[in-house]
């Protein structure tokens, strides 16, 4: 899935000679001579993770998802250092706690104080998270760990993608793991418990907290701003006002009585095109901020309870059909959304459940045959019949991938794969 990004350097920083393939899977980026910035390929983004050594042992920032999980630990054994004492999650999104789990349970992971509910919730409830990828600390404001003979300072800093994200600084390096709150200088993502109104706020807080010789580093970096990409504090003003501006204008906009794709259709954040440098596009952004200013919170039961008792209970078809129905049937009360299915089919597709993924995938495209990442959940289908080998199927999700988003790198390789194999 993951291209070859770049070769280790570590071993050569730290005098080891130690070699593995799994280092091929990681862009590694020398922040210091102790402390590496690990990128992973996800198509139109990269995601970052920190590795910091020295004589007390390996501290890591994230740990990818669980595709890259047994990556991870092959990498961080090849260090010679042992197993992690500290594992620090910036946010619950499961590229960054997913691989957790694969270091069993000696290492003090540490969060924010709603992370570990919010991996008991929601399509998280999926995952099945053993004991070993939970948190054995949290805290609320901010927490300090000294280790290598580095300080660092954790600071809460939820409100803007997610809720439960925090700043993870070292202070003697002089570099700060932000997480998503500035993502490489793009347009951001927003969570369901997340504010798009908030990034402004907590990116001035940015500047507050850290000093202006720092270097960050985003959880995601976009495939504009280079996988390598480390950020400095002289481009949080711009980017606050940015977000100040853009969500004024749409403010504006609305009280005008304009809809987003009139929005749209006016260029309205023509002047922005440079942030449009990951995932999220001007055109993105605009649906999420009209979004934010038009909609009260959601305080609906959240979906995914029943249905997953129901798969438990009854299997992935029941599951889905239960869900049609709550959808149907009882929509004041649930809150179920074009992404849910595609949430709950991916992870079940990380564990390899490829049955019972393409079930949830299918019942996504069916109830939801227009959503914005209809494309996705054709690619991920398409890898489900792979693995169950029903080729022609996986074939069919794949060139559907392709026409609803034209260049999808991923679809596009794991077409040619399928076909050089049936030749």
């Amino acid at each position: 899935m993951f291209r070859v990004l770049g070769t280790c350097v570590l071993g050569l920083l730290l005098g080891s000679t130690a070699v593995t393939a799994q280092e091929e899977r990681f862009l590694v980026t020398r922040l210091a001579p102790d402390l590496l910035m690990l990128g992973t390929d996800q198509g139109q983004y990269s995601n970052n993770s920190l590795v910091f050594t020295g004589p007390d042992g390996v501290l890591l920032v994230d740990t990818h998802d669980a595709e890259d999980a047994a990556a991870l630990r092959a990498y961080v054994e090849g260090l010679g250092l042992g197993t992690p004492k500290y594992i620090i999650n910036t946010h619950r999104h499961i590229e960054h706690i997913g691989g957790n789990a694969a270091f069993g349970p000696a290492p003090v992971i540490v969060a924010h104080r709603l992370l570990p509910e919010k991996l008991r919730r929601g399509t998280f409830l999926f995952c099945e998270f053993p004991p070993e990828a939970f948190p054995d600390v949290t805290f609320v404001d901010s927490l300090v760990i000294r280790f290598n003979g580095e300080t660092i300072r954790l600071v809460a800093i939820g409100g803007s993608h997610d809720d439960n994200e925090i700043l993870v600084h070292f202070t003697r390096h002089g570099v700060a793991h932000v997480s998503s709150v500035v993502n490489g200088f793009n347009f951001p993502s927003v969570d369901r418990d997340g504010n798009a109104l908030g990034f402004a706020a907590q990116t001035r807080r940015l500047m507050k907290l850290l000093p202006r010789d720092v270097r960050l580093v985003s959880g995601h970096n976009g495939r504009a701003s280079g996988f390598d990409f480390v950020g400095r504090w002289e481009q949080l003003p711009a980017y606050a006002d940015m977000m100040d501006e853009t969500v004024d204008r749409v403010r504006q906009a609305l009280a005008a009585g304009r809809s987003a794709g009139e929005m749209k259709a006016a260029g309205l954040l023509d002047g922005f095109a440079r942030y449009a440098g990951s995932y999220v596009d001007a055109a993105g952004w605009i649906d999420t901020l009209v979004e934010a200013l038009t909609q009260s919170r959601d305080t609906r039961q959240d979906i995914c309870g029943p249905v997953y008792e129901t798969w438990k209970t009854s299997g992935a078809r029941a599951a889905v059909r239960h869900y049609r129905s709550l959808i149907e049937n009882q929509a004041a009360e649930f809150n179920g959304g074009e992404q849910t299915l595609l949430a709950i089919g991916s992870k079940l597709f990380t564990r390899e459940m490829y049955g019972d993924a393409d079930e949830f995938l299918t019942g996504c495209l069916e109830i939801y045959p227009g959503a914005e990442y209809a494309y996705y959940a054709h690619y991920l289908a398409a890898r489900c019949c792979q693995e169950l080998e029903r080729t022609d199927e996986a074939v069919r999700h794949c060139r559907e991938s392709l026409r609803l988003q034209d260049g999808f790198a991923p679809a596009a390789t794991l077409l040619s794969e399928i076909e050089a194999a049936a030749k």
